[in-house]
């Protein structure tokens, strides 16, 4: 069953960056962000027109008013709250509570109603500049707002769901996680869950025709800020540090897709050969072009990072594609299975136009966290002609190697947490 997401995408969308959020490239659209003729700039760069549109409606309940509302709301159908100049809407499907940190979650602070006596169920209440995390409530029951693919992990132990709802205002200064279609593979025979992280302002109306890189990376559980995933080791909070680089004006405004692994994690990653090219199929013919078509994505070719056996299958995927991808991240690369080895494919792949990160803990003498494969891989490329720099002294470019070990670290969460800021400042560096 296709997801709101992809609805308000079909209904939203005039080309093939559109996005959660709204607002993918439009030729047609009109110049310095003026509404065009006859409704609201698509996506969420309409959001003001929209709650004029609103105040209009509900207060002289013009029947062709309430239509036009109710069409760029349907328009929108999936992208969750609107937001301009103070002020939020939410659609819902009964009248119900939104309550959220905005209004201190006050559970009648904020009640949608019908408008105008018809079918179609609105909110719209002050909400200040922020990244607000709400919910649905009856007053007894709390839910998540299914009309909205953004959300936040949450480790309150009362919480089922284990996350909220989020609303991420457009001058927030944060970027925000945002669920999208799940990946299905008939090959493989399962699915699994796709997360992208949308840089700060990415919803901004000044920002409705701009596209992104795009990066995907591997094991989608373990690569945000979920406290409770990892064996207790956190995840690796790469949105954190995104939003933190981003802000320190060191990393460029980049999207990051991930998708989750599966039970078939380790086959697929490496330790099978037949799994693992299946992967790899399903992952540049299926997985990558059908999230790319749900963000505003810039049309160049692609990152792709992981760590362990995420770090090794990266690597193959990004020597095997060079026409999908321009740069690969290998953490603690799991380099040692025989069946998918990848040192012996090097001379035959040859010299690509790649920018490659290697990283490692551990030591070289006992090849702990995988410390001599590492460094074996990277000699190896540097004999087919990559240029190899030590992290953080390192320049990006088509033929850059860029290296780091850190003594002694070892093989988890913790420590890719700690090492995500170099290869992003390396792969994507601020302009």
């Amino acid at each position: 069953m296709r997801s709101l997401l992809t609805f308000a995408l079909l209904f939203s969308a005039c080309s093939p960056n559109a996005a959660p959020g709204g607002g993918g490239d439009d030729d047609t659209a009109p110049p310095d962000g003026a509404e065009p003729p006859g409704g609201c700039l698509a996506g969420k760069a309409g959001a003001a027109c929209i709650l004029e549109l609103f105040d209009r409606a509900t207060s002289a309940c013009d029947p062709a008013t309430v239509a036009e509302l109710r069409a760029e709301l349907d328009a929108r159908a999936g992208m969750g709250p609107l937001w301009a100049n103070g002020r939020a809407l939410f659609r819902t499907a009964q009248p119900i509570s939104i309550a959220g940190a905005f209004n201190d979650w006050t559970a009648n602070a904020l009640v949608s109603s019908a408008v105008c006596g018809t079918d179609l169920v609105v909110a719209a209440g002050a909400v200040p500049s922020g990244h607000w995390q709400y919910k649905l409530t009856d007053g007894s029951a709390w839910s998540l707002d299914p009309q909205n693919p953004a959300f936040a992990y949450d480790d309150f132990a009362g919480n089922p769901d284990g996350a909220n709802s989020v609303l991420a205002t457009p001058d927030a200064g944060r970027g925000q996680l945002v669920r999208l279609e799940r990946a299905c593979s008939t090959a493989l025979g399962n699915c699994r869950g796709v997360t992208a992280y949308l840089p700060p302002g990415y919803d901004a109306r000044e920002h409705a025709a701009r596209t992104y890189p795009v990066l995907f990376m591997h094991d989608g559980q373990n690569v945000w800020d979920d406290h409770d995933c990892c064996f207790g080791h956190t995840g690796w909070e790469v949105n954190v540090t995104l939003d933190a680089e981003i802000a320190a004006g060191r990393v460029a405004p980049i999207i990051v897709i991930a998708a989750d692994n599966t039970p078939a994690r380790n086959a697929e990653y490496g330790l099978s050969a037949s799994a693992m090219a299946a992967f790899m199929k399903f992952q540049v013919e299926e997985l990558q072009p059908a999230a790319l078509a749900q963000v505003r994505w810039d049309g160049a070719r692609v990152g792709v990072a992981g760590s362990s056996l995420g770090g090794l299958v990266a690597m193959h995927l990004a020597l095997r594609h060079p026409q999908t991808y321009g740069a690969v991240a290998s953490l603690s690369g799991a380099f040692w299975p025989e069946e998918t080895a990848l040192r012996p494919l090097l001379p035959g792949l040859g010299k690509q136009a790649l920018a490659v990160y290697l990283d490692h803990g551990g030591r070289a003498a006992n090849n702990s966290d995988g410390a001599a494969d590492s460094i074996a891989v990277r000699d190896a490329l540097a004999a087919l002609g990559w240029q190899t720099q030590v992290s953080p002294a390192c320049t990006t470019g088509p033929d850059a190697l860029c290296y780091f070990t850190e003594p002694g670290a070892t093989h988890d969460e913790l420590a890719w947490k700690a090492r995500a800021f170099r290869f992003l400042r390396f792969l994507y560096p601020a302009p």
